[in-house]
């Protein structure tokens, strides 16, 4: 396994992913920045008949992030009707998602091979008989829901967890500059970054001309980056923080 070597490592997800990513980088010898573009909160949401009913009818249940099993297993519980989800199919889009899953208790019937919407679109075949039903939160773009309605599923969305931007303070921008890589977990991370520091035309010079490298998850955080437009110079092949953490040492080598 290669080593940081003491590289400076933005991490822009919110805190408490950010936090378990820090002993990751430290880990590997690098030098955590602690930056979250995102901050997760559960979205007021009332379980009433027709939510009940939704949930019932619902043949397939698919995840693509660990905040909205979180979520959504919170929202169950409160409601007491979490065994409604029982027997249902599940999807889930990434590892780490299916992890959260297994933790609720839950089985995994389907995982893209690439942990991605794209690749959802590209190799999902089963069979899909009733409603599907997507908990998500409230930045979420709905690529898979699209590809399901298309062809002519009903594609029911819950919005359970909700994102707000936290503050970015000049000390914190100041360690910016001082970066290695910045690194970035979804479209709305990249696009929240932007407008935070937008203004910082240093900045953004030294992340143009690849002084401070920018390295993506997966193919729609980089289109989101591209069209900012900023460059992609690290994409792992795996969409997991330990497949990035290793592409960023080799990178940096």
């Amino acid at each position: 396994m290669a080593s940081l070597n003491g590289a400076k490592v933005v991490l822009t997800r919110d805190l408490h992913s950010s936090e378990n990513d820090r002993k990751l980088i430290e880990a590997m010898g690098g030098k955590p920045i602690i930056t979250p573009m995102i901050q997760i909160e559960a979205e007021v949401m009332v379980i009433d008949e027709q939510k009940k009913d939704q949930l019932k009818n619902a043949d397939w249940i698919i995840f693509t992030s660990k905040h909205g099993v979180y979520y959504f297993c919170r929202l169950l519980e409160a409601a007491g009707i979490k065994e409604l989800i029982f027997g249902k199919k599940i999807s889930a889009v990434g590892s780490k998602t299916a992890e959260a899953l297994k933790n609720e208790g839950l089985p995994v019937h389907y995982i893209p091979p690439l942990y991605s919407a794209a690749s959802f679109k590209k190799n999902f075949t089963e069979s899909v008989e009733g409603p599907v039903l997507f908990p998500q939160g409230d930045l979420s773009r709905g690529e898979i829901a699209k590809f399901l309605a298309a062809k002519g599923h009903k594609c029911i969305s819950w919005t359970v967890y909700k994102n707000t931007v936290p503050d970015m303070s000049a000390d914190l921008l100041n360690e910016l500059k001082e970066a290695d890589v910045i690194t970035f977990f979804s479209p709305s991370a990249a696009e929240r970054f932007i407008k935070a520091v937008g203004s910082d035309q240093k900045l953004l010079s030294n992340i143009r001309e690849g002084l401070i490298k920018i390295a993506s998850v997966g193919p729609t955080t980089s289109d989101a980056l591209k069209a900012i437009p900023l460059p992609v110079h690290i994409e792992p092949s795996e969409y997991t923080m330990e497949a990035m953490i290793e592409k960023i040492a080799v990178t940096l080598k």
